[in-house]
């Protein structure tokens, strides 16, 4: 995805344990199925060891732009 020059590469997806973010980013938001926030971080690394299975959303906040992927966590 890129959006003015500004690409945003999350990777692995599904994720096991750390959820890494390629980019400029200043915030990382992510939320569970019921749109409850787990996890705000701004770190390029994410440590995901802890959550459940499942599909969750995640908000990237970069040059006032948000942009929203879907993530899933399989362990």
């Amino acid at each position: 995805l890129e959006i003015e020059n500004n690409p945003i590469v999350i990777y692995p997806n599904p994720v096991k344990d750390i959820l890494n973010i390629y980019g400029n980013i200043e915030l990382v938001k992510i939320y569970d199925g019921f749109g409850k926030l787990i996890i705000s971080s701004r770190n390029n690394s994410i440590n995901t060891e802890n959550l459940p299975n499942g599909i969750y959303l995640i908000k990237i906040t970069t040059n006032n732009i948000v942009i929203t992927k879907k993530i899933t966590i399989a362990k």
